[in-house]
């Protein structure tokens, strides 16, 4: 017989509620004993029993299991048990209770939300009697009334036991919790205490217990009544590594660290200290202080802050490393409304040096200019595509042995009749952090495939084009199908197109990278490591991902006249390419002896402003293509 649930302890309201319940049932029925009985693993425990003076029984009273107690058959029967004189039936003459003379019982069995037993509430009377349906219709009553208490104690039993498992047992959350089953404990209706339960679910994160971000909201409202004399801080605290820390030790330790992260910072939290959770890798705190010094005050908890989370923390055995980054606007400096100081401390979030191991910024109005523009480009470049702003620029590839054109890098151009020509490293960055690179992604592809295939058809020549793609393009599950549809559709060789990727890109998820590469190469797709010889890891690239070829970045070629050193580095990155055989681009070349020293070296390719800007389909065709077949003839 399952008995875990009874391990729960009766709150003392709880006991006094039912103490009255059955003081009620003794009196209306006119018997000497009315009782709620409590089974454990071996007995059975008087719970509450009235107060009459001739009542026998006494709460902590405990009866053996297993010699013909009325509330043993109750139980195990699982259904109303009503004996009028135990001394004329024969199932019930040898009943122990006969002892304490009670010869007439009547019962019912009590039960938890999921059928354990809980035990049994009846009545017995020295003398023979009958119960009437009024009696027993007030026993069902009560039945129906301890039985929603069991329920809200079931209900509060798993919230705590959710709790330690999660171990969000944090003060703020508990204040709060503990007021609430304060108040579910008065409640009988289960539906009112379900409720209630679902509530804290909607305020509350349940890995960190922190309450949601819109709490806080409330809260702020609140204090900018209360003195017109209080500065109030607005923060955005980022754990900025969280993804790697994700990508490479699974979710679980991810969910832990953000755990004691939050564990942390409610350590710093102080009477005017306010912390909620915004997402995964986020949270805000609302600080109020004094206008006097209140910048110095701040920059002072941040620097705090900052020197806490650079020791290291300490998940399942393993040392981590956390770094952070926070953002910090004022009220009423940088605004009055909650929403819009939140919007600023997450912009100021943003320009922290996300490389640089704890940090933060002040908003000013600098950012505020920048967020500006930043919010009008995202959303102008929305409707872009449908207002056909977007365009698709080509800068040639020129063998540096036979000087023929051999291919082109396409470059995605916008402009807008408000904005401009905007530069492609301004929208390129929006767009992926809005989500749109995907739908741009897709519009390059396309539009340079079909490009690819009418020149073909036309100049009847073989030549590659290389597009870029960025971190967020390689998580798209419908990529590398997109690719071979289109390639299939306008009937172009898997070779004649490079999909060329910076270091960054493979940073993000190397899992995924080396999957996505993997299938593309097997479609005969030519792969372009970019930005060759600045990432710290580019060698280890070349020995784990299907490279066709690599980019000097151009930063080393644009020192090749002037620095002994940048020669020497472009050499070797040269012939080390040439022995794995892989093919070399020199990128940015921009005079004849850039052109010349690299080609004496063995690059394959050269690209540049000296051998071709980037321009239009039309003016690509009449600079290169036409040209190409008219010196062929």
């Amino acid at each position: 017989m399952l008995l875990k649930n009874n391990t729960i302890s009766i709150p003392p309201e709880m006991l006094t509620s039912w103490q009255t319940a059955v003081d009620l049932i003794a009196k209306v029925a006119k018997v000497p004993a009315s009782l709620i009985m409590k089974l454990h693993a071996n007995e059975v425990e008087v719970c509450v029993a009235n107060n009459n003076t001739d009542n026998p029984y006494t709460p902590g009273m405990k009866g053996k299991l297993g010699h013909g107690l009325y509330c043993e058959s109750v139980i195990e029967q699982q259904t109303e048990l009503h004996v009028e004189n135990a001394l004329n039936d024969p199932l019930w003459s040898q009943n122990p209770d006969l002892a304490h003379g009670m010869i007439s019982y009547y019962g019912l069995p009590l039960n938890w939300p999921n059928g354990e037993t809980f035990g049994t509430i009846c009545v017995s009377d020295k003398k023979a009697k009958g119960y009437s349906a009024d009696i027993i219709m007030l026993l069902e009553c009560f039945r129906k009334n301890v039985e929603s208490n069991l329920e809200i104690l079931d209900q509060k039993e798993k919230l705590v036991q959710a709790n330690l498992l999660l171990e969000t047992r944090i003060a703020q959350r508990t204040f709060e919790l503990e007021k609430l089953n304060n108040e579910l404990m008065q409640e009988i209706d289960s539906r009112v205490a379900a409720e209630k339960l679902l509530d804290i679910q909607q305020r509350f994160d349940i890995v960190t217990g922190l309450p949601k971000f819109n709490q806080l909201e409330t809260m702020f409202n609140q204090l900018t009544t209360k003195n017109e004399f209080t500065c109030i801080s607005v923060i955005h605290f980022s754990i900025t590594n969280l993804k790697v820390v994700q990508d490479g030790l699974g979710y679980d330790i991810s969910e832990k660290v953000r755990s004691i992260v939050a564990q942390k910072l409610q350590r710093f939290m102080t009477n005017n200290t306010y912390i909620a959770i915004v997402s995964e890798t986020t949270f805000c705190i609302v600080i109020t202080t004094k206008k006097r010094l209140f910048a110095d005050k701040i920059a002072n908890f941040c620097c705090r802050l900052c020197q806490h989370f650079g020791q290291e923390i300490y998940v399942e055995d393993l040392s981590l490393s956390v770094t952070t980054a926070m953002g910090v606007a004022f009220y009423p400096n940088d605004g009055s409304r909650f929403m819009d100081l939140s919007r600023k401390s997450s912009a100021a979030l943003s320009h922290c040096e996300t490389g640089n191991s704890n940090s933060y910024k002040f908003f000013n109005q600098k950012m505020e200019s920048e967020l500006s523009s930043r919010i009008q480009m995202e959303s102008l470049l929305r409707g872009a595509l449908k207002r056909d702003e977007l365009s698709l620029h080509y800068q040639p590839f020129v063998c540096t042995q036979s000087k023929n054109v051999v291919g082109a890098e396409v470059l995605i151009r916008w402009h807008n009749p408000t904005l401009g020509q905007v530069s492609p490293t301004e929208f390129i960055e929006i767009a992926e952090h809005s989500g749109q690179i995907i739908e741009l992604g897709y519009f390059v592809l396309r539009s340079a495939l079909k490009q690819l295939a009418y020149w073909r058809e036309l100049y009847n020549q073989d030549f590659y084009l290389a597009i870029n793609m960025s971190p967020i393009q390689l998580k798209d599950s419908y990529l590398v199908d997109k690719i071979v549809n289109l390639l299939e559709l306008y009937k172009i060789p898997g070779h004649l197109l490079e999909i060329e990727l910076t270091e960054n890109a493979l940073i993000h998820d190397t899992v995924c990278a080396q999957d996505v590469l993997s299938k593309l190469n097997q479609h005969g797709i030519r792969l372009s490591l970019d930005d060759f010889g600045t990432g710290y890891s580019s060698l280890s690239y070349l020995q784990h991902y299907p490279f066709n070829s690599v980019k000097i970045d151009r930063s080393f070629i644009c020192n090749l006249d002037t620095s002994e050193q940048s020669r020497q580095l472009v050499s070797t990155i040269i012939a080390m390419a040439n022995n794995l055989q892989l093919s070399l681009v020199a990128e940015g070349v921009e005079n004849q002896f850039q052109a010349d020293f690299v080609a004496t070296q063995g690059a394959n390719i050269w690209q540049g402003y000296y051998l071709g800007k980037p321009v239009d389909a039309d003016d690509f065709a009449q600079q290169y293509l036409i040209t190409s077949i008219t010196s062929q003839d």
